[in-house]
């Protein structure tokens, strides 16, 4: 492997979001260690975080969560969880800047920054659609009402909106921004290039979920593909951390609504076969994919900036 670079380099002209890393060289190994650290520190994350959160659930409610061998899916041990996943924002960012020699903020968008104009027009596509989508996604979904307190359903509906979102972004940045373009820079060809990207990025997005269940693996491998698409097409992340927000966040939000018991729901989900209910959420993102692709079919995707200036962080 060549000398890792130690500093932030300058930021490739001109080319769409998946090719800011593509060089003289291919740097497969260096792409294989960049997927094995990421994902092994996001296991890492989760164990750390989980075993926080279950003695905070131990220590301070009395109550034991399925990280220390209970049963109960506590508010805490969501929360835990789901801030670890959070932590791969700032792990993908430092893998780019010390394997690739990039600064992290690229990985935002091409233009080094989190475009809150873009923002706002993703969340408007895409709130109303998708909320649509999950009502009748969970109208006929099978799920199991179970007990629970008021005080869980407040900290878990706080949990939902507030820290679920920094969930989902990071499973974007890890996987729509760091593999996406790594996978990419395998290849000069530049369709090929895209297309590689693409499946790596989203074989390894179903592999981590470690669903068993053909339909649920089939579901998981067309986010990826939808949301690598978003991100080429947009130039940037926007889009697929609000389709990726909105859908996690209105799954855990309905569960306080409907007081159900979400581990039981995945286990019935997985038994019914999961045909019947992810050709929905499937269908539609194919069509918000359309749509994302027709409102820059003049454009194209954005860009790099010319004049990307060399910066040397301490």
């Amino acid at each position: 492997m060549a000398k890792l670079n130690r500093e932030t380099g300058p930021v490739p002209e001109k080319v769409p979001y998946h090719r800011v890393l593509l060089s003289s060289k291919r740097r497969i190994l260096r792409g294989l260690l960049a997927f094995l650290l990421l994902i092994g520190g996001m296991y890492f994350f989760v164990i750390v975080f989980s075993l926080i959160g279950s003695e905070i659930d131990k220590r301070i409610f009395g109550r034991v969560n399925p990280a220390g061998g209970g049963t109960d899916y506590t508010p805490i041990f969501m929360a835990s969880n789901f801030l670890a996943i959070a932590m791969l924002i700032p792990w993908s960012m430092l893998l780019q800047r010390w394997l690739y020699g990039i600064k992290g903020s690229i990985l935002h968008s091409v233009r080094s920054i989190f475009r809150l104009e873009v923002f706002g027009r993703a969340l408007l596509l895409i709130l109303p659609v998708w909320t649509v989508c999950m009502v009748f996604f969970n109208w006929y979904a099978p799920y199991t009402i179970t007990e629970w307190s008021i005080a869980d359903l407040l900290v878990y509906f706080a949990v939902s909106l507030l820290i679920v979102p920094l969930q989902s972004a990071g499973e974007e940045y890890g996987f729509r921004g760091l593999v996406f373009r790594i996978a990419s820079s395998w290849v000069r060809n530049a369709r090929a290039s895209l297309v590689v990207g693409i499946v790596v990025s989203s074989v390894l997005f179903a592999a981590i979920h470690l669903s068993t269940d053909l339909w649920f693996n089939l579901y998981y491998i067309v986010i990826g593909v939808s949301l690598a698409l978003m991100t080429w097409r947009t130039g940037g992340l926007e889009y697929a951390i609000v389709l990726h927000a909105i859908n996690n966040a209105l799954n855990f939000v309905l569960v306080t609504v409907l007081r159900t018991d979400p581990m039981a729901d995945v286990a019935q989900a997985a038994e019914a076969g999961g045909s019947e209910i992810v050709f929905l959420p499937i269908t539609v993102l194919v069509f918000l994919t359309i749509i994302v692709w027709l409102l820059t079919r003049r454009s194209g995707p954005e860009l790099t900036p010319e004049n990307s200036l060399l910066r040397k962080t301490e």
